[in-house]
């Protein structure tokens, strides 16, 4: 009997899932990145000056990611408003970011 199953379609990623995709990614290794620089404090009584780094250091791979977008990925010409590049999966980049940084620092300070 022959097979009469329907082949299946392949399924890729549209250009600005890619982007989503990879920020979701960027985010929880830069928080990860963040936590083993030491750019969180191990005291919990002093605040410590060096998190505004772990900060710029978010700030610089989201940055970073816009412009691998804009010229790495080809797709400037498939994307009509120019300010999805930005907002793109910014969500969840920042709650990524903060909680992989928030867990992987507890996690260092507790072994």
């Amino acid at each position: 009997m022959p097979n009469k199953s329907k082949p299946v379609p392949e399924r890729t990623l549209k250009p600005l899932d890619k982007l989503y995709w990879s920020r979701v990614v960027l985010g929880i290794s830069a928080g990860i990145s963040s936590a083993y620089l030491g750019l969180l404090s191990t005291n919990t009584n002093a605040p410590n000056p060096n998190a505004l780094y772990g900060v710029a250091l978010a700030v610089g791979v989201y940055f970073i990611s816009y412009l691998l977008a804009r010229s790495g990925l080809g797709i400037e010409h498939e994307v009509k408003q120019k300010w999805k590049f930005i907002t793109t999966g910014i969500g969840s980049y920042i709650m990524l970011f903060l909680f992989s940084w928030i867990l992987a620092n507890t996690l260092i300070t507790q072994l």
